[in-house]
């Protein structure tokens, strides 16, 4: 990480813009920059965030107790009253975004930014593993993909890293682009547009513009070839466009590819066979756009495969668990549309003599249309083939109203009132498919599929 670099003058040449007063200077070395006094070190440095249920500020005491040396805040503590240097700025979260471009300009090697609408975890977690055999990856963890994440995921980066791979988030309008300014990346790659956040974005083409300012002034831009749409709102934002994907005729494309009953594929590149251990259709294309990174950036296809072949799966994002004689697959970290869609093109393409359970709840933040999209959800996953279609919360009035009385519907407004409808339904060699929002907690439902499986 940035640690052992800081020093009260880099932090105050990092802030000065920003701030209304003088700052304190000096060479007292910071260990870390963070944000969370639980986990305060001996000489860190504390930043005070102020959120709509939360104020950093409200902990400055407790900070400098818990070993902080220096603090940034926007409303300062009474003179004298905290006995460490104070960073006094207009904003703090402005100040995390300076402090992570500080360091990501001082490290100074490429950076690969992923936005998107879908798929922007897999498709990072595909690209790390592709460099992952030649070059040092340092990538974004867990979902700080946003103002607080994608600074505190730059201040990360080890000095010895090689490359770095960020993802850029959004809910509200321009904030890609404020994040993008912020990572300064060299490359950039867009998942997908589908419908999300659409409260603050509006609808598709707000989507659309939005993901898309993500390749403003870069210099490579990596767009999936089954929506042309990000292809062309790349040109003339960057200086490079490659499109990928898995039909012949892109800038990257597979010799041959397949998939299989259980959601596994192959892809073969040149010669060589790579099978990405993500499950879905999706998951190929998102794999076609990691190797094209990993060709721009000069890693063999070889040397691909064998990165990517050694991932891991990330957790309830397309995660199929055999329990007993059931298949779980375990998507309900998010929810979107495109998503949604994604995972019940999955199920469709399984086994079919099995038993195909879908259970789906609330797609969250999709404003005045929320209503129609759960409905043309609902009608897709009546329409995948499957024995059960089940649904909690917005899914339950939608399955009701297209599904009109067909026999494979369940509804219930939560999890605990829809196991005992569902559960008499189950066969021992169900397949059964979890998709919701992750606010939704729909892997409640994990342990009574355990229990029963295992009866």
């Amino acid at each position: 990480m940035a640690e052992h670099f800081w020093t009260l003058d880099c932090i105050a040449e990092a802030l000065a813009p920003h701030s209304p007063v003088k700052l304190p200077r000096g060479r007292e070395s910071v260990n870390r920059i963070t944000t969370d006094t639980r986990g305060i070190q001996k000489g860190d440095l504390f930043l005070a965030l102020k959120g709509e249920r939360f104020d950093g500020h409200e902990f400055l005491g407790a900070a400098v107790d818990a070993g902080a040396s220096a603090l940034i805040v926007s409303s300062p503590p009474k003179v004298g009253s905290v006995g460490v240097p104070v960073f006094e700025v207009e904003d703090t979260l402005v100040a995390l975004g300076e402090l992570g471009r500080f360091w990501r300009r001082t490290w100074g090697k490429t950076i690969v930014g992923v936005a998107g609408s879908n798929g922007k975890t897999s498709t990072k977690d595909l690209i790390r593993a592709a460099l992952s055999e030649m070059y040092d990856v340092s990538a974004t963890t867990g979902n700080l993909n946003n103002r607080i994440g994608v600074p505190l995921s730059l201040l990360a980066i080890p000095r010895e890293s090689d490359i770095a791979v960020i993802e850029l988030g959004t809910s509200l309008p321009g904030e890609v682009e404020i994040l993008r300014k912020i990572v300064e990346p060299d490359i950039v790659v867009v998942t997908s547009i589908a419908e999300e956040h659409l409260e603050g974005l509006g609808d598709l083409s707000g989507v659309l513009r939005e993901e898309a300012a993500a390749f403003e002034g870069v210099a490579i831009g990596i767009a999936p070839a089954q929506q042309p749409e990000i292809g062309e709102a790349a040109k003339g934002k960057v200086k490079k466009v490659i499109v990928a994907g898995l039909d012949a005729g892109f800038d990257v494309s597979p010799q041959k590819w397949d998939i299989g009953t259980d959601g596994l594929g192959s892809i073969e590149m040149e010669g060589v066979t790579i099978r990405p251990p993500l499950r879905g259709i999706h998951n190929l294309r998102n794999a076609m756009l990691a190797l094209a990174v990993a060709r721009e950036c000069g890693v063999s296809y070889e040397d691909a495969k064998s990165g990517i072949e050694k991932m891991p799966q990330p957790k309830m994002r397309m995660a199929w668990t055999q329990i007993a004689g059931i298949t779980l697959i375990n998507d309900a970290y998010n929810a979107n549309p495109g998503s949604s869609r994604a995972a019940i093109e999955l199920i469709a393409g399984a086994d079919s003599k099995r038993t195909r359970v879908i259970v789906l709840g609330t797609m969250r933040e999709l404003g005045p249309t929320s209503a129609q999209l759960h409905e043309e959800i609902a009608s897709l996953a009546l329409a995948s083939g499957a024995e059960t279609v089940a649904g909690i919360g917005e899914f339950a009035p939608a399955l009701e109203k297209v599904g009109k009385g067909r026999p494979e519907v369940v509804t219930a407004d939560d999890v605990d009132d829809l196991w005992p409808k569902l559960e008499s339904r189950l066969k021992p060699d169900s397949i059964i498919l979890l998709k919701a929002s992750r606010g939704v907690q729909l892997e409640r439902l994990v342990p009574h599929l355990t229990t029963w499986a295992q009866a």
